[in-house]
């Protein structure tokens, strides 16, 4: 579960070796965004370069000063709602 893997300070990564795209994100950062229950190994979406889910595979990993010098972690900033709209013909008045 992904609120285990922050309770032990992991460092999660996704890798799509369809496009070879690798981006880290801090497991205690994932829980706000996907749940405390998320199971880790499954990926929470799909690639964002090329848009795929089928290549995307899961790692997490214990940090150590090695690999945070040489690495960006993506880390959430706020959460945007959006509107999503649709085509009617005609439709409704409303007031």
């Amino acid at each position: 579960m992904m609120w285990e893997a922050a309770r032990e300070n992991l460092l999660i990564r996704l890798r799509c070796n369809g496009c070879r795209r690798s981006v880290y994100y801090w497991a205690a950062d994932l829980v706000k965004v996907v749940g405390p229950y998320h199971q880790v190994h499954v990926p929470p979406w799909r690639c964002s370069r090329c848009k795929s889910a089928e290549f995307v595979e899961v790692h997490a990993t214990y940090p150590h000063a090695e690999l945070l010098g040489k690495v960006t972690i993506r880390r959430p900033v706020k959460e945007i709602t959006r509107w999503i709209w649709r085509n009617e013909v005609g439709g409704e008045i409303v007031k």
